[in-house]
């Protein structure tokens, strides 16, 4: 719909020049655009420095985080800690109606708030009792992701893994972007 329309006053606005160079006069200007412009809020975001190195610390894990692309729209960091790893991420394009339509891609869809961002607390399909847990913050029309998943042998049970994503997203939340 955008490029049909982007065409139309493109069309148009040649037209205008055309006929400009052959009256002597000057090309109407183009209605402004009644579309919603929708920009990132994200943009500007950068999951790697979200936490600071003490921050990083208080969670028990080394603060050199190692850049994470999940060749999905989902890009940030992760910290490696003993029992654990936990990642920081922002997803640019996946808002609050991407995350619903797939509510069935998870064993456990919680939705909750964090600080003044809404989200939901979501252990993907067979993960359930695995240590894994992610903590989505909806920001504008996309979402920063708190995700957790422990060693084999340290499994936390789902309460607790989700506990331990929330504290990490409830120190991330006021750095985000309203």
């Amino acid at each position: 719909m955008r490029k049909l329309r982007f065409g139309a006053a493109a069309a148009l606005a040649a037209a205008g020049l055309l006929a400009a160079g052959c009256s002597g006069g000057t090309a109407p200007k183009p209605e402004p655009s009644t579309e919603p412009t929708t920009s990132n809020a994200l943009a500007s975001f950068d999951p790697c420095t979200a936490l600071t190195p003490t921050e990083i610390r208080s969670f028990g894990a080394a603060p050199e985080g190692k850049p994470n692309d999940l060749g999905i729209g989902e890009v940030g960091c992760d910290y490696m800690g003993e029992d654990f790893e936990f990642g920081v991420l922002k997803a640019g394009k996946s808002d609050e109606a991407y995350w619903q339509q797939r509510r069935n891609s998870f064993d456990a869809f919680t939705p909750n708030q964090v600080g003044s961002h809404s989200g939901f607390a979501g252990i993907a399909l067979s993960g359930k009792g695995q240590g894994v847990c992610r903590q989505m913050m909806y920001v504008g029309s996309g979402s920063v992701i708190v995700d957790i998943t422990y060693s084999a042998d340290k499994i936390q049970s789902d309460d607790a893994t989700c506990a331990k994503a929330m504290e990490i997203a409830q120190v991330v939340e006021p750095k985000l972007p309203m």
